[in-house]
């Protein structure tokens, strides 16, 4: 079988090709299946642009391919510039899908509803990845509607979006399969103890560290994160390692900017505390989210503080992490320091955490999906 993995980068922000579908590339390729992962020719002076397999550190196992677009969104953005990307795009994989023959005898592979608009027109075998609801049913309600009878199955991060698609849009539980994101959990689960990892990081060694990791983004938690500052005593230090557009100057707060993804093992082995504050005020974080750095956080063995919201409750409980009320960040700064305060309960928690990590590898997700993709593609007319 060959599976051609689409994806058109829908952000500003995502100046490089997401470590997400390039990693999701590699572990299904690692499975024996010939992959080929399909994105717009872009205007892109990032760093790593030109070599993503480098700058992820991944296995050159599938190949990437870059399809001709019309790109004026790169540096005019708005809804017409996007309209334009998105429209030649699905004209480049129309043409190349059918100049190589490929419409019968591949999987075709979306992340983003409006890539599937002109090839589904053909019927080849599809399947759609569901991360967001919005973008996928709220704001493309009739075209939803039409495209989602003609996939052959549908790949949901968790089950509160599996429900959703299977009641709004009488999705069949056959062409359901619900699967949470991963983390690579080898990479994160290594024996280098706190000091150790601060002396390489260059971080104070007397000092408590409560630390996030991630992009600043406002349902990621991003106020509760920017008023946190105002809670800490002179012994705590928040770090916030990341893309961030802030250069705010807060007290005991270091905002460390981006970091390599291969030195963020030793960032979570150097913490007492691991931070994942989404906010309640938005749906994407209250149901949706799966987020990778929480299973990060899970591999590393370090004691998690994570919002008491829906979508993380159906990964965690109270036996592997600490909840605290969402948006209010004197209730996180209360809970980190119950956490501190009961090293015994910590460690307990996050041993078990740490255990149950290993439910969440890009293998075993790839696995369960391939399995999904060959029985539905084997039954699809």
């Amino acid at each position: 079988m060959t599976l051609v993995y689409i994806s058109n980068l829908r952000f500003p922000s995502d100046k490089i090709h997401s470590f997400f579908a390039m990693k999701t590339c590699e572990s299904y390729a690692d499975r024996g299946i010939s992959v080929e992962f399909w994105i717009p020719r872009r205007s892109n002076k990032s760093p790593g642009a030109n070599d993503p397999f480098s700058y992820y550190q991944l296995k050159k196992n599938f190949t990437l391919r870059r399809l001709p677009v019309i790109d004026i969104w790169s540096f005019m953005g708005g809804r017409f510039g996007f309209f334009i990307l998105a429209a030649t795009f699905n004209v480049s994989i129309l043409v190349y899908a059918l100049t190589r023959g490929l419409l019968r005898k591949t999987v075709f592979y979306f992340h983003t509803p409006a890539d599937a608009a002109l090839i589904s027109l053909l019927r080849p075998k599809m399947f759609l990845e569901v991360h967001e609801l919005n973008e996928i049913y709220r704001n493309n309600g009739p075209y939803i509607k039409w495209l989602f009878p003609k996939l052959a199955g549908v790949i949901t991060t968790n089950k509160f979006k599996g429900d959703f698609l299977h009641k709004e849009l009488g999705v069949s539980r056959e062409k359901l399969i619900c699967q949470q994101n991963a983390a690579d959990v080898d990479m994160f689960c290594i024996d280098t103890s706190r000091a150790e990892a601060r002396e390489k990081l260059g971080l104070p060694k007397d000092k408590q560290i409560i630390l996030y990791t991630g992009q600043l983004y406002n349902w990621k938690g991003k106020d509760t994160l920017l008023q946190v500052h105002e809670f800490l005593s002179p012994q705590e230090m928040l770090y916030i390692v990341g893309e961030t557009k802030e250069t705010l100057k807060l007290r005991n707060t270091v905002m460390v900017g981006n970091r390599p993804h291969t030195e963020m093992p030793l960032w979570l082995r150097a913490a007492d505390i691991l931070l994942l504050p989404h906010s309640g005020k938005f749906d994407i974080a209250r149901y949706e989210a799966s987020p990778v750095k929480l299973f990060e956080y899970m591999a590393s063995g370090k004691p998690i503080v994570v919002s008491d919201l829906p979508s993380m409750r159906e990964v965690v409980d109270d036996k592997m992490v600490w909840f605290f009320e969402p948006d209010n960040p004197q209730a996180l700064i209360n809970t980190a320091r119950l956490v501190l305060s009961n090293q015994a309960e910590a460690e307990r928690r996050a041993l078990r955490a740490s255990k149950d990590a290993n439910l969440y590898t890009w293998e075993k997700r790839a696995e369960n999906i391939l399995n999904f993709l060959l029985k539905n593609a084997r039954t699809f007319p």
